[in-house]
């Protein structure tokens, strides 16, 4: 008796449609792309109970002509290719011809469309895949597609959707990245009759400020990149922009939203020190690449995809982001919260007790922990601080609709996007963009003698040269004001971020002190593991690790830097290995950094210790001499700033 048996159309498209159509996000996603592929400049998403009792996707493309209507269900039927060439340089979103097969498969389905050269439009009619009519209807240009009782014929797939608010969510954050993907085609987005989104199609900017708001726009740092052939633009979160989950990540490639876990490492590998734990980056970026370097084909839903030289992709977005990064200089802007009237800042400096210092002489080298006092050779400091351009925050389009003054908006949730804009203007009083200069304005504003040069440039600058240095509070914050605005310094902060980088600098001059060790430690590996080991040796022993073979598959580590003097051998190299797995190579400093992290905030000074006027004299002229990050190694803000013109709001003296 034979037992191979040949499945039937209607069985195999089912089986078809478990990779193509998970939930209803996943019908929007093939029935949205095909709209974009079809060249519509406006797309309408309508969804009703969560997407599980009818889906309706209406656009303004080319449009289907009748004759292949019908052709449009068959499984593997696709207008996007022709031959297995044509898959090594595809640059639409679509090309399997599943989507429609699948969809048709596990639901009721109602396709009308006409071609422009057309009078009349058509509409065709399938339930569970089964063709139930073609008729001449009328209709605009452009396609229009109705999908009701999603699994109604496949009631083992049915059980597992979740709730209709939850599958609204999820349609609801794929949405979002088709509008971020496709800025430049206008959305609307229903669900059960009431507008979520609606966007003007005038750009990213516009797509950002519909997606994610103001913030999206003032809180982010521009990226435009290019490198080894491959372009990179977009934005960026500042720091203290960052999120607690990776969501508010968007990835496109070469139009295609698509999810790169390893492209999210190297954005956050750029960050370094400057995010706190389990927070992560807000991007919206944008890859162009040819299209024979990267395979979209590996899934059905087209969401990963393999390039052919990763290591080359990672790089650029590393390079690119570490580059914005680097060039931020950014004072943490404290703001009025309307709703309680509290002051709130996006970091917050924690406060920790302490105790009283009484050594002023070596107090940037970290006197209250002896462990640090002969690590290093003495390396002075050499940074130069230096001034960035000021940035316009609005959106060139807004700008041009007159988005620049400093009057409220009135908001009317039924007018487009553009006149739904509220209060995305900067006061004028402010003087300068957080961000872009300020920052080294203070530091250099703290030195306190000034050369006749650098006083007139300062005050073409609008900003007064000198800082009045007013006191401190809470024995934590240190105060400080120029006429128009107020600055809290946290004094952990700041000290913590000065022996961070005395530390980093001795780290990469080479002058750690070497710690022999009385029992040698028997590092024991794998196959895959010794690999790892011998690709970044040659950084471990620069660093000042005593390194030497130990077996066939062991090293005997005989030596330590000093720095890492109370190492716990079994957590670094696990540590190691781990990371060391995801990039290619580690420097000296990548190997330690979490350690000089740590040691740096144990030999700073505490909050709530009680400082003398020397030793805050000590700290001030330490951060003018330095040019550093204004925050701490574990991304707290060292600084805040607050505007004479939000103080006089919180007084009422401006409403």
């Amino acid at each position: 008796m034979a037992k191979i048996n040949v499945l039937t159309p209607d069985v195999f498209n089912k089986i078809a449609a478990g990779e193509v159509v998970e939930r209803p996000a996943s019908i929007i996603k093939e029935l949205v792309e095909n709209s974009i592929d079809s060249g519509a400049s406006f797309i309408t998403i309508e969804v009703y109970g969560g997407g599980i009792e009818k889906i309706v996707v209406t656009d303004n493309g080319c449009g289907i002509e009748k004759e292949d209507l019908q052709k449009a269900f068959l499984p593997h039927a696709t207008s996007k290719i022709k031959t297995a060439d044509d898959i090594n340089s595809i640059l639409t979103l679509g090309f399997r011809g599943e989507a429609l097969a699948s969809i048709a498969a596990i639901s009721n389905v109602c396709l009308t469309s006409r071609v422009k050269d057309s009078e009349l439009g058509a509409t065709i009619s399938l339930k569970g895949g089964l063709i139930l009519g073609v008729q001449d209807v009328g209709a605009p240009v452009g396609t229009k597609t109705q999908v009701e009782n999603i699994f109604f014929n496949v009631p083992a797939r049915a059980k597992f959707l979740k709730k209709p608010k939850q599958e609204e969510q999820e349609i609801t954050n794929l949405v979002s990245r088709f509008i971020l993907a496709n800025p430049n085609i206008s959305f609307r987005y229903l669900a059960d009759g009431k507008q979520i989104y609606q966007t003007s199609g005038n750009g990213e900017e516009d797509a950002l400020f519909a997606v994610y708001g103001k913030d999206a726009i003032t809180e982010t740092i521009k990226i435009n990149h290019e490198q080894y052939g491959i372009k990179i633009h977009g934005v960026i979160g500042k720091p203290s922009f960052s999120k607690p989950n990776r969501t508010y990540q968007t990835l496109v490639l070469n139009g295609r939203y698509i999810s790169a876990y390893q492209v999210s490492l190297s954005v956050q590998e750029a960050y370094n020190e400057k995010l706190m734990k389990r927070q992560y980056p807000f991007y919206v970026l944008y890859i162009d690449m040819p299209a024979d370097s990267v395979d979209v084909n590996v899934h059905p839903n087209k969401m990963e995809v393999r390039f052919l030289s990763s290591s080359s992709v990672f790089g650029v977005v590393f390079n690119a982001c570490s580059k914005a990064i680097d060039s931020l200089d950014e004072v943490t802007k404290a703001y009025l919260d309307e709703s309680n009237q509290k002051i709130s800042a996006t970091n917050n400096a924690s406060l920790i007790g302490g105790q009283t210092l009484n050594n002023t002489s070596n107090f940037l080298n970290g006197p209250y922990n002896s462990e640090t006092s002969n690590i290093f050779k003495e390396q002075p400091f050499n940074f130069a601080p230096n001034e960035s351009e000021n940035n316009s925050d609005i959106p060139n389009s807004l700008l041009k609709q007159g988005f620049n003054n400093t009057d409220n908006i009135e908001v009317n949730e039924d007018v487009s996007l553009i006149s739904a804009i509220t209060k995305i203007n900067k006061d004028e009083n402010d003087g300068v963009h957080d961000g872009f200069g300020l920052g080294s304005i203070l530091l250099d504003s703290l030195n306190q003698e000034k050369s006749a040069q650098e006083k007139p440039k300062q005050e073409a600058m609008g900003i007064k040269p000198e800082l009045r240095k007013i006191g401190k509070f809470f024995n934590t914050y240190l105060l400080l004001e120029d006429g128009e605005n107020l600055f809290i310094i946290d004094q952990h902060a700041a000290h913590e971020r000065l022996m961070y980088e005395k530390f980093k600098s001795s780290i990469e001059n080479g002058s750690v002190a070497v710690q022999p060790l009385l029992v040698p430690y028997v590092l024991n590996l794998n196959a895959s593991e010794i690999e790892i080991f011998e690709r970044n040796k040659d950084a471990m022993i620069s660093l000042g690790f005593g390194v030497e073979p130990f077996g066939e598959n062991s090293y005997k580590i005989s030596a330590i830097p000093s720095i890492v003097c109370d190492l716990n051998f079994d957590e670094f190299f696990s540590e190691f290995l781990s990371e060391a797995k995801r990039n290619k190579e580690l420097t000296k400093l990548d190997l330690i950094r979490d350690h000089i992290m740590q040691l740096s905030c144990k030999s700073a000074v505490k909050g709530g210790w009680d400082l003398s006027q020397s030793e805050i004299d000590s700290l001030y002229n330490s951060l003018s001499k330095e040019k550093v990050a204004l925050f701490c190694p574990h991304g707290r803000p060292l600084v805040i700033r607050i505007t004479k013109h939000e103080v006089e709001k919180w007084f009422k003296r401006i409403v």
